[in-house]
């Protein structure tokens, strides 16, 4: 097939893209899945022209926009390449409930829509009610993957196909919505070429490279990375289902892939599945691309002990595409860093975007030839986020002496803690030091007095004997007093979202039935006379022996009153701060009996600190 019937990959053969190696090398292989026959890299073009002349058919090209609603897989993957080629894909998250999808739909002015055969999904009955033209994607699993159908029982209004231009949207994502409402994120074919070229590079693709994709392709990571990344050098990408760890395994010896890119919560979950195995895992992968949030140094090396390849840490966005990467070896790379900037400008810059000096943390601004100038339709975010050419990302970090980019949190997922902030990414990562924490996400709860005060989920190791109180104490000997968590409860799992990011702002309803613990009597007369005070301090009542004082609404000046009057009251001399580390009724009050008893009255909790070997030592507390 002549490859100038593909237009948008055609205009992309500059850069190196698909339509080049169809032509040069037609048998060689494109996608593939579990279960299903190869596709090569000629059999690929070909379905893209088909899918284009069906949707021609129907009266689609440049100019409109056809939502893709299916699950992962082949199917999702060529319908990203066959609709991006000839109109505006809108790559959506068929889990979608009712109102986000058909605020979605609305908002990014979709024509028509493609989903699953033998489906009664949500996104089929809103497009149906908004009068969107809706197209049934029939596949079998005999036919090489990502070989599909595209039926439709609406009256077709044909069109000749028309070229799609340089600057014509090839796809219309949105922000994955974790601090905001999502903005429409509109990417030209001339910026996301640029962005894959960037990529490449970053990651040192050629023909050989194959991914194992396990991210959600209607994401931006997941169509950058795992899709057009290696197509675009003739390599392939094998379209899974999802990530299953049992699976995942398997895939690797199957597929042969050389790299796989995903997010920590992946990698935490194959580390465990790594050791469950009574034999070494067999793979051919040459790297590990991680993204989506950062990467505890801790995290880092058991996953490279356990590969023995090297992960690497990166940082993009729909935004932008790749921004900042580390290097493949013989490259350098910065443990809890993004890397440098690939072919981009990064900025660190002050709430009056002035510049700020080497390690100073500012917000995030970028610039470059991959970077969107505009979200559509949103004049507000616009202005926000867009000034003199410069994107600000929302994300806050620093730069080093030598460019390295560290991030630190977003702007908007800070906790102002009666007007101190803290940012969540700091304090996960200190949690995430401790040897039996897999897993965490710090956030924000609403407080009486402070605004806002800090608390953590953790996901322990599976078996682990370890308790909130003891990640508190921990995490006293990681930060700051005022970073600590009023409050850490322990869950199996953490709600994220398809690309496994925190979805902060979400956690505190998320996780309500863990902050409020069932009430539990108060026992002993030590439980009794601190509940008494801390009635009269709060001016609230019953409370029980598992309310936390400043769940309750306290803060640190009424916690020091409390401390006060009962040194007052008992001739102790109770620190301060014995609250603040002790703030439940229980706590307290064993810090109070043994004060009472004189049997070592704890002013200072015991802290583990880790030193530079690793070891986790138990500092002994201060009497």
């Amino acid at each position: 097939m002549d490859s100038e019937q593909s237009p948008a990959l055609a205009a992309s053969a500059r850069c190196g893209l698909i339509a080049d190696h169809a032509r040069r090398d037609p048998d060689a292989l494109a996608l593939l899945a579990p279960g299903r026959p190869a596709l090569t890299f000629g059999a690929l073009l070909r379905e893209v022209e088909r899918i284009g002349l069906s949707l021609a058919a129907a009266g689609l090209g440049r100019g409109n926009r056809v939502a893709v609603a299916l699950p992962n897989g082949p199917e999702l993957a060529m319908a990203v390449l066959a609709v991006s080629d000839c109109t505006t894909c809108v790559p959506v998250n068929p889990a979608l409930d009712e109102a986000a999808c058909a605020l979605l739909l609305k908002t990014c002015r979709v024509d028509a829509l493609l989903i699953p055969d033998r489906s009664d999904s949500t996104a089929e009955q809103i497009a149906r009610a908004l009068g969107l033209l809706t197209f049934r994607v029939v596949s079998r699993d005999d036919e090489p993957a990502g070989t599909m159908q595209l039926v439709t029982d609406a009256r077709l209004n044909p069109r000749l196909p028309e070229p799609v231009q340089p600057d014509d949207l090839a796809l219309l994502m949105h922000t994955s919505g974790t601090t905001s409402r999502p903005k429409s994120v509109p990417i030209s074919h001339r910026k996301l070429s640029a962005s894959i070229v960037n990529q490449v590079d970053a990651m040192q693709l050629t023909s050989v490279d194959r991914c194992l994709c396990v991210t959600a392709l209607f994401t931006n990571s997941g169509i950058r990375r795992s899709l057009l990344g290696p197509l675009v050098v003739g390599g392939s990408t094998v379209c899974t289902p999802g990530f299953q760890a049992r699976a995942f395994v398997d895939w690797l010896e199957e597929f042969a892939p050389t790299y796989y890119a995903a997010g920590p919560a992946v990698h935490l979950e194959l580390i465990a599945e790594f050791a469950r195995r009574s034999r070494p895992v067999r793979h051919t992968l040459r790297f590990v691309w991680s993204g989506f949030t950062p990467l505890s140094a801790d995290v880092e090396e058991r996953l490279e002990r356990a590969l023995g390849v090297p992960i690497i840490q990166a940082y993009g966005m729909c935004e932008a595409g790749q921004v900042a990467s580390n290097r493949l070896p013989p490259g350098r790379r910065r443990r809890e860093s993004v890397g440098l900037p690939i072919a981009i400008e990064v900025a660190i810059r002050d709430g009056a975007r002035q510049p700020v000096p080497p390690r100073g943390v500012g917000d995030i601004w970028v610039r470059g030839p991959s970077v969107i100038t505009a979200y559509e339709n949103d004049s507000e975010a616009n202005e926000q986020a867009f000034h003199d050419g410069w994107f600000k990302t929302g994300d806050l970090g620093h730069l080093d002496e030598e460019g390295y980019l560290f991030l630190t949190g977003r702007v908007k997922e800070q906790i102002n803690r009666g007007g101190v902030k803290v940012s969540p990414s700091e304090v996960d990562a200190a949690l995430m030091r401790h040897p039996e924490v897999v897993d965490a996400a710090t956030f924000a709860v609403a407080h009486a007095t402070l605004g806002e005060d800090v608390a953590a989920a953790v996901v322990v190791r599976e078996g682990a004997a370890v308790t909130a109180q003891q990640l508190r104490d921990f995490a006293f000997g990681e930060l700051a007093t005022f970073k600590v968590p009023s409050r850490i409860v322990l869950v199996p799992v953490l709600p994220k979202s398809a690309q496994g990011k925190m979805r902060r702002r979400e956690l505190a309803e998320a996780l309500a039935r863990y902050l409020r613990p069932e009430p539990v009597a108060t026992s002993g007369a030590h439980e009794e006379l601190t509940a008494r005070y801390f009635a009269d301090v709060l001016g609230v009542a019953p409370i029980g022996a598992q309310d936390n004082f400043f769940d309750l609404g306290g803060d640190s000046l009424r916690g020091a009153q409390l401390v006060t009057r009962v040194n007052a009251a008992l001739g102790l001399d109770l620190d301060p701060g014995t609250l603040f580390w002790r703030p439940t009724v229980a706590e307290f009050a064993l810090e109070l009996e043994r004060a009472v008893s004189g049997k070592g009255g704890a002013v200072v909790p015991p802290v583990m600190r880790r030193p530079r070997d690793g070891r986790v030592v138990k500092k002994e507390p201060s009497r």
